[in-house]
């Protein structure tokens, strides 16, 4: 008995004994945040009472009770927060009164990343966010560990995930017990031999900060900063009580993008993307090239004269659509030489002329099957970009002529089509096709075909997607 209780205790560690610290800290940015909201509240007009009755003292002295009581649950919750490492998956027991018990297969991780906020940043660590097929509620994260320990935990998941039934019969994996203590964090954890890294380019911050110079949002901030100031100097309560809050939304939601885009940099790592990016939380993503379920390539208007594209992709488990997903973002802004790099590292073998055609082009050229002037007076701009092109692996789709959009979707990844068509359309007769991938930003769709082509594209696509899902069923050894 008391054998196998030493069995089930093997191999499990702690987290960096500053991880209560760092928790705590979080906490406590978040409460003096709260703290400074209420007085730009005040300072906009919102409300001029003092909210304590004059009892400010008191306030500050249950403020700070509430700060200790944060670091102190943060540190009870450390010493019972492990993590380890097994044969099979990694688990992680957390909780006191709650206990939870995670664990995560190595064949169900989708990506292993790498993340530093600013304060971890300050004093040397990182935390590790285990991805898997369920989705964002079923990912498991270890905060805090060494910065060394955490990229050697990284790389090491990374590698039983890729090998996950040729370590399937080993019980635990040696992650340096006896070489560290267990308050260390697993300092004495080595990453087996991986792929060495790429770099495959590197955005400027120059270049993210013009690129959000050239957005309406930005547009609107420029203009509501003077209005702001002007109503400030001439004592316009109304009109300070409406701008206020809502330049400080648009200027913190352009603030949050910089910080999340800033010190853009891709690498490829063998059969793998890694992003690195990040100002004050600096996070390095990794996108499976073999879950990459959709792509798409997005230039607006303004970036037009400069020739500047944004890439997103749809990645299996996943599941995000919001912008603040970073894991869906592979080139925030990119010249369009960048841009077909990335596609074609994304996207194998699309020939250079599509790719083009589906960036730029106008009309039935490069293979693409495009919309008839049917479609022209429900879209008068644009109605000679819509359209597609079918490859031997994938579908390649294009719409917009002011603000361009290129998609390109495999056909084993397409999960369903629908023909639509609403009432305009049918007076016109037109219909839009649109192709259901997995949850994410990229939304395929070929706008205003006519009905029989889109009928042609609906049944002529279903028998490539078919056909390419037995093949890869086939490929599976």
């Amino acid at each position: 008995m008391a054998r196998a209780g030493a069995d089930e205790d093997a191999g499990w560690q702690h987290l960096h004994p500053l991880s209560p610290l760092l928790r705590g800290g979080i906490a406590s940015v978040a409460v003096v945040a709260y703290v400074l909201s209420q007085q730009l509240d005040t300072l906009f007009g919102a409300d001029r009472e003092d909210p304590t009755g004059g009892h400010l003292g008191w306030a500050a002295v249950a403020v700070l009770v509430v700060l200790v009581l944060i670091v102190l649950g943060a540190w009870v919750s450390w010493r019972f927060s492990r993590y380890r490492v097994g044969g099979t998956l990694i688990e992680l027991r957390t909780g006191v009164l709650f206990r939870q018990h995670r664990q995560v297969r190595f064949d169900r991780i989708q990506a292993v990343d790498v993340g530093r906020p600013l304060l971890a940043r300050l004093v040397g660590l990182s935390e590790v966010v285990v991805q898997s097929a369920g989705g964002r509620d079923a990912n498991l994260k270890l905060a805090f560990l060494g910065d060394p320990t955490a990229r050697a935990v990284r790389e090491r998941l990374v590698e039983l995930a890729r090998h996950s039934d040729e370590v399937a019969t080993t019980t635990v994996v040696d992650i340096g017990v006896g070489e560290q203590p267990a308050a260390a964090g697993g300092e004495g954890l080595q990453a087996s031999p991986v792929t060495e890294a790429t770099r495959v380019l590197t955005v400027p911050n120059a270049r993210i900060v013009q690129s959000l110079l050239y957005t309406g949002p930005a547009l609107t901030f420029l203009l509501a900063v003077p209005a702001l100031l002007t109503s400030l100097a001439l004592g316009a309560g109304g009109m300070v009580a409406w701008l206020g809050p809502t330049t400080l939304g648009i200027g913190g939601s352009l603030l949050k993008r910089l910080t999340r885009e800033a010190n853009f940099e891709l690498h490829q790592q063998g059969d793998r993307l890694r992003v690195r990016h990040g100002l004050t939380d600096l996070r390095t993503t990794t996108v499976p090239l073999h879950r990459v379920q959709a792509v798409e390539l997005h230039q607006p208007l303004p970036w037009r004269p400069l020739g500047w594209w944004r890439i997103r992709v749809n990645v299996a488990g996943v599941g995000g659509s919001r912008e603040e997903d970073t894991e869906t973002v592979v080139l925030p802004v990119g010249t369009r030489a960048e841009a077909l790099g990335v596609l074609e590292l994304l996207r194998p073998g699309i020939p250079g002329d599509v790719a083009v055609g589906a960036l730029e082009g106008i009309g039935a050229t490069t293979g693409f099957v495009t919309a008839s002037r049917r479609a022209a007076r429900l879209d008068p701009l644009g109605w000679r970009r819509l359209g597609y092109a079918a490859l031997p692996d994938c579908l390649v789709l294009r719409r917009g002529r002011l603000h361009r959009t290129a998609q390109v979707v495999p056909h084993a990844r397409i999960q369903s089509m629908r023909v639509t068509q609403g009432p305009l359309q049918r007076h016109q007769g037109v219909a839009t096709v649109s192709l259901v991938s997995t949850p994410g930003p990229v939304r395929p769709v070929v706008e205003h075909l006519d009905v029989e082509e889109a009928h042609r594209l609906l049944d002529e696509q279903s028998a490539r997607s078919g056909a390419a899902r037995r093949l890869a069923v086939r490929a599976v050894p």
